[in-house]
């Protein structure tokens, strides 16, 4: 089966972590704080301190149940011991809550292999590789094990996506230009800038979602960087409420990274982007006709 080093997968997941932990809506400095600990329990590990390092890790995730460089360390801290089934039921939930976190995926898939559940690592394997991963011993060595699944050469081939900010300066804009006076002008960009501001954590929350959607989209991969991904995802955005209920309207865009041109446009309604069960529903409707798009791009 392959392997893969632990001081490697540790240097890379915390070279990325700034990414995942923003996936959780978390403050900058409460980011720093929980790293650090994850980074001083990485060095117990190191020393040969399984027991102290795992001790660590949970007041980062007594702090935090969402913090997925912990939960891949904590998988790296089962691995080493030997426990192979809690170290590969915590790297699923470091997939879970950083969708593109690949190595954490290339890890589950490897602990599903060494436990027989070959279902399970071709699933995370093909998901690391869609994540931007480079599986290619993981594939050979699976291959040897048996039949690849069905649909594995279009898996391979799906575009990936990076989760791009929204994008709010027409908007803004044209805010700023709607008063008919300047004192107008000047109290409608002030208006533009407080909803914005308000609106921190919803444009959070719909970066989240976004991210989710496209994870479990069958039709795309999932990566953390614009520098791997086919297209850049984002919300053009015309219109934002200033309300408890944010209605969110404007544009979804996929724009191809190296080009800079749109491949995909469609004019979009968000009923809240203030709420976890408007977004899923709102999401799980503009991903199938985006599925249907990428289908139509296969042929």
């Amino acid at each position: 089966m392959f392997s893969f080093s632990l001081r490697r997968s540790l240097a890379l997941v915390l070279c990325f972590s700034i990414m995942a932990v923003a996936s959780v809506a978390l403050a900058q400095d409460q980011q720093a704080e929980l790293m650090e600990i994850v980074i001083a329990a990485e060095q117990m590990l190191n020393q040969g301190q399984p027991e102290q390092a795992l001790a660590e890790l949970q007041k980062v995730l007594s702090q935090n149940e969402e913090f997925a460089p912990a939960y891949f360390l904590q998988g790296m801290v089962y691995a080493r011991t030997g426990d192979m089934p809690k170290a590969y039921e915590n790297m699923v939930k470091a997939t879970e809550y950083d969708p593109t976190m690949g190595i954490a995926h290339r890890m589950a898939s490897q602990g599903a292999g060494a436990m027989g559940n070959f279902d399970g690592a071709w699933e995370h394997a093909i998901k690391a590789h869609q994540a931007g991963t480079d599986m290619s011993d993981a594939f050979e060595a699976l291959s040897s094990m048996g039949e690849p699944p069905a649909g594995l050469e279009a898996a391979m081939a799906v575009p990936r996506v990076w989760i791009g900010p929204m994008d709010t300066s027409n908007w803004e804009a044209t805010s700023a230009t709607a008063g008919g006076s300047a004192s107008g002008r000047a109290s409608d960009d002030a208006s533009a800038a407080r909803i914005l501001a308000e609106a921190a954590q919803d444009i959070q929350r719909w970066g989240k979602a976004a991210r989710k959607a496209f994870a479990n989209s069958p039709a795309f991969g999932l990566v953390s960087r614009a520098e791997q991904a086919t297209y850049m995802l984002q919300l053009e955005v015309d219109s934002m409420a200033d309300s408890s209920r944010r209605r969110t309207r404007g544009y979804l865009k996929l724009v191809d990274v190296q080009s800079g041109e749109e491949g995909y446009r469609r004019r979009v309604t968000f009923a809240d982007i203030g709420s976890d069960g408007d977004l899923i529903r709102d999401f799980d409707r503009i991903i199938s006709i985006m599925e249907e798009w990428a289908a139509e791009q296969r042929r």
